[in-house]
């Protein structure tokens, strides 16, 4: 193998790192290093000229591995990697070292413990540079055809917009007839549009396009494959059909709570949940004409029990209200509530409807009675407002009850591989970064697939899904990151546990033994942590180069030193954060930077301690959320499971702490380090 020659570019950064650390004097420190054949301060170093000079003096000096420490790989390590690949050199030769964000502005007020911190990250960088490796992005072909699930309003405004685009176009209803709940509206509030009269012309427009094919009463039986290679198998009667897509949306909407047992719903005919009251006014079941009074009750199963708030439930209960009015002012409508969720244009509605009809608004702490009167219903409820009880007499009761996911997700969410939630709702991959996509790529989620909508809502967020799932298919192809998972079959013990760890299905069993299937793997590093035998490890971010960087990192008085495992994405971000804001904490930490708190190996803790630190500091995503779905759920379990062991070894479990950042998170990191600083009693003058 090829002699490592290092080229450290060290960034002087204006004032930003300059005015803090001797840049000149680190420089001249990082030459002395060994296997470092080429130094270079720079003034901004991700500069165009710079980036040039870079590509130039990797020729010169015949470099093989790049140190660039400047600012924050979160937002420049792209940059310098193409320089790299522009050079000749594989990209994946590159290591970042971030002096400015986790030196110069964190410590600006102790220059000399700055220059050494960033002197000992330097080094750290370099360690695990001699030991890097080339590897190779995968390169997946995406086709032009998409399939989507649900024949809703959600999904005919998907399959017009991918057609638009000249995409073949796949739409796959469960019922007889598309449309979904639209069918069984009246009207769409606030704009009062007839439901029948938009879904004709919806349905008047797939009729133009040739290249969708629409399929009813027809069932998914099976989803295999990858993004550009999904294989499907839909079922019309007996009737199978395989199709290729490269793409799926799913949009298989939403469906009312029965309130069965609540205020006396399937007990009297005159209780009736919102939908069912606008299907049978719509039937001639319901006139209008002789009723006295209504009630319409909200957050029928919504705000209870550990359910939210329904989103759309006060909307429909203020539709329903004008509805009746406008059909007949006589009727007396009660709005009984616990609060109103009028959000963005739904107040103006709101308001408009509330000073043009007489309507009763009653403010309820969440109980009533509902029972049986003459020939019509008594409501007794508490008014929360008047602080006593009101008898209310109706012929009507309209439950707005909560809402769900589709039935058919439980057959769907298998194929999907998706997660749902306790409404059958599907789990977005991350509700900030990807709110339209599933965890597995090219398959996306829109309406009310994904949570509670008005129609107006879900074809937004149609169009959303539907110029998400284009993006590869217009491009022809998705690149995999070259940070990925690989196995040794030798060491494997076919245990499966990767198989059932890895939230991107990304590893699968061929001829008994594990496989990572390259074009899913994100590099998380779960896997390799969970690995009993040590059989898995992560291109990029192997076992040893953590190893290497743990030692390095603690050579020089490790007593003083508290080593930190940070996620790349929110624990990493809230590092960032820290030095934007020029945040002070002690200069005793050291980071290593991992893909995924996931990836903290039960070995990386017993070394750091074994090797002198005075603590360690485990940081990734806060709950729910993880960039990597699950990873920081694998590590909290693991961490728990280390402190047992550090208790057996008669090490003090409490010098092992976590914490859980969001990306702006920044004065919590810094309280934890200030925290641990003092807590363990380590020295930072």
């Amino acid at each position: 193998m090829e002699e490592p020659r290092i080229g450290v570019f060290i960034c002087n950064c204006g004032t930003n790192i300059g005015a803090v650390i001797n840049v000149k004097k680190l420089t001249e420190y990082v030459s002395t290093l060994q296997n470092v054949a080429f130094t270079d301060e720079g003034r901004f170093i991700c500069s165009a000229d710079y980036l040039n000079k870079i590509k130039e003096a990797i020729s010169k000096n015949r470099l093989n591995r790049v140190v660039v420490a400047c600012c924050t790989p979160r937002t420049h390590e792209a940059i310098f990697r193409s320089a790299l690949r522009e050079a000749g050199l594989n990209p994946y030769l590159l290591e970042f070292v971030s002096i400015r964000e986790q030196a110069s502005w964190v410590h600006k007020d102790n220059p000399e413990a700055a220059f050494e911190k960033a002197k000992e990250l330097v080094r750290m960088g370099i360690a695990k540079a001699l030991l890097l490796e080339p590897s190779e992005e995968v390169k997946l072909p995406v086709g032009r055809e998409a399939l989507i699930i649900g024949g809703g309003i959600s999904g005919i405004t998907a399959a017009l917009s991918l057609a638009s685009l000249g995409i073949e176009v796949y739409l796959v209803e469960k019922e007889a007839e598309l449309g979904g709940l639209l069918r069984r509206l009246i009207r769409i509030a606030p704009a009062n549009i007839s439901s029948d009269e938009l879904l004709m012309e919806k349905i008047s427009q797939l009729s133009k396009y040739r290249n969708i094919h629409v399929f009813t009463n027809t069932e998914i039986e099976d989803i295999d494959g990858y993004i550009g290679n999904f294989n499907v198998k839909i079922r019309t009667g007996s009737e199978v059909r395989e199709l290729k897509v490269s793409t799926i949306i799913v949009s298989t909407g939403m469906e009312e709570r029965k309130p069965k047992g609540l205020y006396s719903y399937g007990e009297f005919s005159n209780v009736v949940t919102a939908l069912e009251f606008e299907e049978k006014v719509k039937n001639g079941e319901i006139s209008l004409d002789n009723l006295g009074s209504v009630a319409i009750i909200n957050c029928v199963g919504s705000k209870t029990n550990g359910a939210g708030c329904c989103n759309i439930g006060c909307m429909v209960s203020i539709k329903n209200a004008e509805y009746i009015k406008e059909r007949n002012p006589n009727i007396k409508v009660y709005i009984l509530h616990q609060d109103l969720n009028m959000k963005g244009i739904y107040e103006c509605y709101f308001r408009k409807v509330m000073d043009k009809y007489d309507v009763n608004l009653l403010r309820y702490d969440g109980k009533l009675e509902v029972s049986c009167k003459d020939n019509g219903l008594k409501v007794k409820v508490y008014d929360v407002l008047l602080g006593d009880y009101v008898e209310l007499n109706v012929d009507l009761i309209i439950l707005i009850s909560s809402l769900q996911g589709s039935q058919s997700i439980n057959k769907l969410k298998g194929y999907l591989k998706a997660s749902i939630d306790t409404s059958l709702f599907l789990k977005e991959a991350h509700v900030k970064l990807k709110p339209l996509d599933l965890l597995t790529d090219g398959v996306y989620v829109c309406g009310g697939a994904r949570s509670p909508k008005s129609v107006d809502e879900a074809m937004k967020e149609a169009l959303g899904a539907a110029m998400r799932a284009a993006i590869p298919m217009v491009k022809g192809f998705v690149i995999n990151e070259g940070i990925m998972a690989e196995i040794d079959h030798k060491k494997c013990a076919k245990c499966y546990l990767c198989v059932k760890t890895c939230p991107f299905n990304a590893i699968e069993i061929v001829n008994e033994y594990p496989v990572v299937v390259k074009g899913l793997c994100k590099g998380c590093g779960t896997c390799a942590a969970e690995c009993p035998r040590d059989a898995i490890d992560i291109v990029g971010f192997r076992k040893k180069q953590i190893m290497r960087q743990i030692e390095e990192a603690l050579r020089d008085k490790p007593e003083e030193k508290i080593l930190a495992f940070c996620c790349h994405w929110c624990a990493l971000g809230a590092v960032d954060l820290a030095g934007v804001s020029r945040f002070q904490y002690p200069p005793n930490i050291r980071i290593i930077r991992v893909m995924c708190s996931g990836r903290v190996d039960v070995d990386f803790i017993h070394k750091a301690f074994e090797l002198g630190a005075r603590g360690v500091l485990v940081a990734g995503c806060e709950f729910p959320t993880c960039h990597y779905v699950n990873g920081n759920y694998k590590c909290r379990d693991r961490m728990e499971k280390v402190r047992r062991q550090l208790i057996s070894k008669g090490i003090d479990p409490d010098r092992l702490r976590t914490v859980w950042l969001s990306a702006a998170d920044a004065p919590k990191f810094v309280a934890t380090v200030k925290n641990m600083v003092e807590e363990l009693g380590v020295s930072h003058d």
